[in-house]
């Protein structure tokens, strides 16, 4: 399977946001809607910061 782990990195410390995301999509200046495996679906703020397709992680910068 595809799917990554997203995080918000705030201050130094990473939390989960959405866990088994198979599609990340822009929606507005630093805004992106997450979409899940299982058709669950979230908008988050903030910047890329990483992308770690071999460990299924992504990292955004809060805003």
């Amino acid at each position: 399977m595809c799917e990554s782990n997203v995080y918000i990195k705030n201050n130094g410390t990473e939390t989960l946001v959405m866990e088994n995301v198979a599609a990340i999509t822009p929606c507005g200046e630093n805004r992106f809607l997450l979409r899940g495996l299982l058709g669950d679906s979230q908008e988050v703020d903030g910047t890329i910061e990483d992308i770690n397709l071999m460990a299924h992680k992504i990292v955004l910068r809060a805003q």
